[in-house]
């Protein structure tokens, strides 16, 4: 049996309000994460971390009920890891992995794209040369998985690799952020198979990019504007393998922890057999106002949600 998990700290302090002519507001989430074991494994390869201007927090051992922060600060960041189990000791891949990233990102005045780049490299570097945390010797070849988030003034940076998926509801619509890199997934986007084939094609677990897996780094890096009010869910493949749009709209509409326990519990009774992560981001406010007209908030879906 995995060991208890560590009382969780008491969640990070929100940063007061400035007056105007001040300091920007700060960016202001609210942050739920849940990860099990699930019904079939025997350890959780599974890794979450976050960070804001009150410091950072990283869970370290299977946390069976979601653990609930309000997080705020010029810039706020969490990653999502999950280990490969095929190719040993994936949890301290991933628990490594989400280590460096986070405390690299941490001490960043403002990161950006290329922090995030910097900071996964550090880590890719270092699952190459076996230096992992808790362990007795340097072999090399753990890998993972990443799904890092960096929310800051009016600004989601976004870096990922492998299939931890990152989802988005804005304006009641959900998207998926970013694309797989899985074997199954590059023969739907080279059109040999449909989507719906994907689910159950034997290449729909086989990674074509992993944290650990190549000398040079293949990380997906994207800029996008943050609004009040976006919410977004990031999970590993073990909570959204057995999900559909549905259940991401729901989870996504209610308070984060009560999404986060929802759609744990839809992944484990669809027949998930894996560790089952998830992290559900509330945006409240985003530091510095975009203009409402930004490429990814487009006229129509601005005005068919009745906002201005």
């Amino acid at each position: 049996m995995p060991a208890a998990p560590p009382e969780a700290p008491p969640a990070s302090a929100i940063l007061p309000d400035v007056e105007p002519g001040g300091e920007e507001q700060p960016v202001r989430l609210r942050l739920a994460t849940l990860s099990v074991v699930g019904p079939v494994r025997e350890t959780n390869e599974d890794h979450v971390g976050w960070f804001d201007a009150g410091g950072h927090d990283l869970t370290g051992t299977p946390d069976e009920s979601a653990r609930f922060a309000e997080l705020a600060g010029s810039a706020v960041g969490l990653m999502v890891a999950d280990g490969l189990g095929g190719h040993g000791r994936g949890d301290l891949a991933s628990r490594t992995a989400t280590r460096i990233v986070v405390q690299a990102l941490a001490l960043a005045a403002r990161p950006g794209p290329g922090d995030l780049r910097s900071a996964l490299e550090l880590a890719n570097g270092a699952l190459l040369a076996g230096e992992l945390d808790g362990a007795t010797d340097r072999r090399p070849g753990p890998q993972t998985t990443a799904a890092v988030l960096v929310f800051a003034a009016g600004s989601l940076h976004v870096a990922h690799i492998g299939d931890t998926r990152v989802y988005r509801m804005r304006d009641e619509v959900v998207e998926l952020l970013t694309r797989d890199h899985s074997q199954a997934a590059e023969l739907v986007r080279m059109k040999v198979i449909k989507p719906h084939q994907a689910r159950t094609h034997p290449g729909r677990h086989l990674l074509t990019r992993s944290l650990g897996g190549d000398l040079v780094l293949r990380a997906d890096t994207a800029s996008r504007a943050i609004y009040p009010g976006d919410a977004y869910a990031i999970c590993t493949d073990g909570c959204w393998g057995g999900l559909d749009q549905e259940h991401f709209e729901a989870a996504l509409r209610a308070e984060p922890a009560a999404g986060a326990r929802d759609l744990v519990a839809q992944a484990i009774a669809s027949g998930g057999d894996d560790n089952a992560t998830v992290a559900i981001v509330h945006v409240d406010a985003v530091g510095s106002l975009r203009d409402g007209d930004g490429p990814d908030r487009s006229f129509w879906r601005r005005l068919l949600a009745g906002r201005s």
